[in-house]
């Protein structure tokens, strides 16, 4: 495989039996999101719409992770990754946080639109409706069509992260 740094943007590429797409360099790495759903879960088991709490964070950074360390990816390879967690209305209460997978944010999603293949099916992303205690069950999505919605119930995962290979 070429050196990640060597590929186009928007290239797809297989790493760890997974398909990725590169999305942008970055110090030292790139930053990439899986072609596909890599399962569908609920955002939290627990209802709670703060990335830093949810159960579907640790399932991408624990299990799922040590799924594609089986399958020959390099520990090493996936590099520190800080994720804004500013609501959609506005809210920062959330504050920011740093994984070696997560979901893409909606402002990552909209800055990289163009080079994110057409998923079939809702898939989350990381970024809070509101930080409301009373809505905070609410997180984005991308629709079927590309298009940002709120939701509450399961939906598919997109790993995004950033590597160095």
């Amino acid at each position: 495989m070429k050196k990640l740094a060597e590929l186009e943007c928007g290239a797809r590429f297989t790493y760890a039996g997974v398909e990725w797409v590169k999305l942008d360099n970055t110090d030292g790495g790139a930053l990439v999101l899986t072609a596909e759903p890599v399962f569908e879960r609920a955002f939290d088991e627990e209802n709670c719409n703060d990335w830093r709490k949810s159960s579907l964070r640790r399932e991408l950074n624990g299990p799922f992770l040590d799924a594609l360390i089986a399958e020959g990816a390099d520990r090493a390879a996936f590099l520190d990754l800080e994720s804004d967690l500013t609501a959609d209305d506005g809210m920062t209460d959330y504050g920011t946080a740093t994984d070696k997978i997560a979901l893409i944010s909606d402002g990552l999603y909209r800055k990289f639109r163009a080079l994110i293949p057409k998923i079939g099916c809702w898939w989350w992303t990381l970024t809070p409706w509101t930080c409301d205690p009373e809505y905070s069950y609410l997180v984005r999505y991308v629709n079927s069509s590309g298009a940002l919605n709120r939701a509450t119930r399961t939906l598919a995962a997109a790993a995004f992260a950033r590597f160095a290979i």
